[in-house]
């Protein structure tokens, strides 16, 4: 259908003489109402001028760009670089940029498009070099512009256009290919056709100029199914009246690119140079010193080479707006020195989750200290965000100065009791927004020695609070209120311990339940709460103790075998330190082997090629506890741990009586065999590497690199959490 638009545009721009014609497609793609991708293009359809006219008579020039994928929040614009968006985070960027202001020449040979591959491959590789692009990137990129390119020219192909099919329209709809048009409407001046693919997965209108089959308006909808979700996909091409300047800048390009991850401009083989990065700095700062892009960039590197007096100074330097939705916002505000005019201006542009975390965490601790002549103290702080500011920002201060108070008034009681009474009274939005269940703790726990009869009562009232609001909320503040809920449990157990022993465990097994299981259960806030609190982070030990201390040990121990089945890597050493101490007279190994292995997932099959391109399936990795890694030489921590993989592997090769009970095996993923060929022989590592296929890291529910995983010998599957200090346990049970 596209063939027949771009077509006209051709024949209009070859045989009536007219040098150019511009448009516009906007193409769009959902799922589920959601917007997936959006993507507008501006083209130039034109002459070809140059020496290859001859062969190659006509060309497509790309204009502009603009760029939305909101699943990564990539936004990109030449019109309007202001907007641009998390571009650096994406190798989007680089085939953006090199198909802007690429000249695709081409020739329409009958049923053949021929595309003039080589010499648009020659221009992007010269750009490559000059962008110092790392080669798997621009391989990337030649492959993916030269495999544009000969799909946009296809559409070009006229073979079946002519006069006959315009009046053979007229008596009728015609099947052309795999689509039927239909002649709607025939007016004096257009022609307006629908047509629909015979699959019925597409369809679309068109209008065209009666005259000069110019067209007018182009509209397609198309929809297909995949994973079992729907796609529906639009495009709409729209003929433009006016020329479309050219954006591009190769300064701009040369910024982004030679900054960004996919360039190896700012490093010395794997490592980045601080003379590079500050050369790179010098070079563009005077030309972009207002452009939002390069300022984050910047920042990012001064961080990375860890100049941390030039960040602070240049930190202070640019203006606050260029930092918004940034972690150098936040940075902004944890030096501390700020004065009323700034600090009004910082605010609104962090956005919620750091706003609230420097509100709780770090305004908080400061709160009372003095400042400096201009800077704003902390309590001044504190006031504009309760009276300045909207609704938000009062909800995540007020209960802070509010159980700040209350400490302060311990010796008080009265007036202690008056400002608890407000504090709990806090509609649940406060309690929800402004952490209220930190502060009615921390409150219980200066007043409980004061009036114990008070505080009990109080304590009751928090964990009824706290059960409401968990149960109801659905927010990103759950965990939160799920950790001050066993943090409250918790000091109810030690309240009622003495006197009513069963109330006590009742109290301590609602603790355990609400303490986190895995890190999707754990708020970044709990941290600093048991800081606060000194709270734990996990009250599962001392209930499963508590059980069998009380007569009650096979409950606990089955506890124990279920939390390791829930978190299997950290809980392992709870589980065997617990056994060994209450069944001192059998053995831990033949419990684990017997009792708990058998209950385990069953590991995914997989069958993926080694660096040879041999097959290494699942099943080859049996007989032996297998660690299994799943990383890649562009993750970072990946490749920071890869010495101590390598010497773990070095290890099993020279001592049989291990290798024989231990395995290792590695997974590559999001990688290419070449790089990841490179990247061993320039380490001198020896480690085994199966390349992913795309599909087994999500049957191993991969959610971060570097993931591991344990493979018992007869295929059973261990989970470790991201950290987790793998050695000394594949170790042990290698030993059973």
């Amino acid at each position: 259908m596209r063939r027949i638009l771009f077509v006209f545009l051709l024949l209009h721009s070859v045989c009536f003489g007219q040098k150019n014609v511009n448009y516009k497609i906007i193409e769009e793609s959902k799922s589920e109402g959601k917007l997936i991708q959006s993507k507008s293009t501006y083209f130039t359809l034109s002459a070809n001028k140059s020496a290859s006219k001859k062969y190659f008579p006509s060309e497509i020039t790309i204009k502009a760009v603009e760029y939305k994928d909101p699943y990564f929040s990539f936004v990109f614009s030449s019109f309007h670089p202001d907007s641009n968006q998390n571009i650096l985070s994406s190798s989007k960027l680089v085939d953006i940029l090199m198909n802007l202001q690429q000249p695709i020449r081409f020739n329409l040979q009958h049923q053949e498009t021929a595309v003039d591959t080589s010499s648009l491959r020659k221009e992007i590789l010269s750009k490559a070099r000059n962008w110092q692009l790392s080669d798997d990137a621009a391989e990337m990129v030649r492959n993916n512009v030269t495999v544009g390119a000969g799909f946009l020219c296809n559409k070009l192909n006229y073979q079946y256009l002519d006069n006959d099919l315009i009046k053979r329209l007229q008596s009728g709809p015609i099947l052309v290919k795999s689509e039927r048009y239909q002649l709607i409407k025939d007016d004096k001046k257009n022609l307006y056709l629908t047509f629909r693919d015979t699959s019925g997965l597409s369809d679309g209108e068109l209008v065209v100029d009666k005259k000069t089959l110019q067209p007018i308006m182009l509209s397609r909808r198309s929809e297909h199914i995949q994973d079992d979700r729907s796609f529906i996909t639009t495009a709409i091409m729209q003929l433009l009246d006016t020329n479309v300047s050219s954006t591009y800048d190769q300064a701009y390009a040369e910024m982004l690119l030679s900054g960004s991850f996919v360039s190896k401009a700012l490093y010395t083989d794997e490592t980045i140079d601080s003379v590079k990065v500050m050369k790179y700095i010098t070079k563009n700062e005077a030309i972009f010193t207002n452009d939002r892009t390069f300022v984050q960039r910047k920042l990012d590197l001064l961080q990375r080479i860890k100049n941390y007096k030039l960040y602070d100074l240049s930190l202070n330097d640019v203006p606050i707006n260029l930092l918004s939705g940034t972690h150098h916002l936040s940075n902004f505000l944890y030096n501390g020195a700020i004065s009323r005019d700034k600090f009004i201006t910082v605010i609104p542009l962090l956005d919620n989750e750091k706003r609230y975390n420097w509100i709780q965490n770090v305004l908080y601790q400061q709160l009372g200290r003095p400042a400096a002549t201009g800077v704003l103290s902390s309590d001044e702080q504190a006031d504009l965000l309760i009276n300045h500011f909207s609704e938000i920002e009062k909800q995540y201060t007020y209960p802070m100065i509010l159980g700040q108070r209350i400490i302060q008034q311990a010796d008080n009681l009265s007036q202690a009791k008056k400002l608890l009474e407000e504090l709990m009274n806090l509609n649940d939005a406060y309690w929800n927004n402004g952490n209220v269940g930190r502060y009615a703790l921390l409150a219980y726990q200066r007043l409980v020695s004061v009036d114990p009869d008070y505080t009990q009562q109080l304590l009751k009232d928090i964990i009824s609070r706290l059960t409401v609001l968990y149960n109801a909320d659905k927010t990103e503040h759950r965990n939160i209120t799920r950790a001050h809920l066993a943090t409250a449990n918790y000091l109810a157990y030690q309240m009622t311990s003495k006197r009513n022993k069963e109330d006590a465990l009742n109290y301590l097994e609602k603790a355990a339940l609400y303490s986190p299981k895995n890190q999707a259960e754990t708020a970044y806030n709990s941290s600093y709460d048991i800081i606060f609190l000194k709270s734990k982070k996990s009250y599962s030990e001392d209930y499963l103790t508590e059980l069998a201390a009380g007569g009650k040990k096979d409950v606990a121990l089955q506890k124990y075998v279920d939390e390791f089945l829930t978190v299997q890597g950290t809980s392992y050493k709870g589980l065997r330190d617990f056994y060994q101490h209450y069944y001192p007279e059998q053995k831990f190994s033949e419990f684990f082997i017997q009792q708990v292995i058998p209950q385990l997932p069953e590991a995914p099959d997989f069958a993926l090629a080694n660096l040879e391109n041999s097959k290494i399936a699942k099943a080859d990795l049996k007989g032996k506890w297998t660690l299994v890694d799943f990383w890649g030489t562009w993750c970072g921590p990946c490749v920071a741990e890869m010495p101590k993989l390598n010497s773990f592997y070095e290890h099993l090769k020279t001592d049989k009586s291990r290798g024989d009970k231990i395995g290792f095996m590695s997974i590559a993923c999001n990688d290419a065999v070449d790089k990841v060929k490179n990247f061993l022989a320039k380490n001198n590592y020896i480690i085994p590497v199966l390349m992913s296929d795309g599909r087994v890291e999500k049957s191993f529910q991969v959610r971060g690199y570097p993931s591991k995983y344990i493979l018992t010998p007869g295929g059973k599957l261990i989970t470790m959490p991201f950290g987790f200090d793998w050695q000394p346990l594949l170790e042990e049970v290698a030993t059973f």
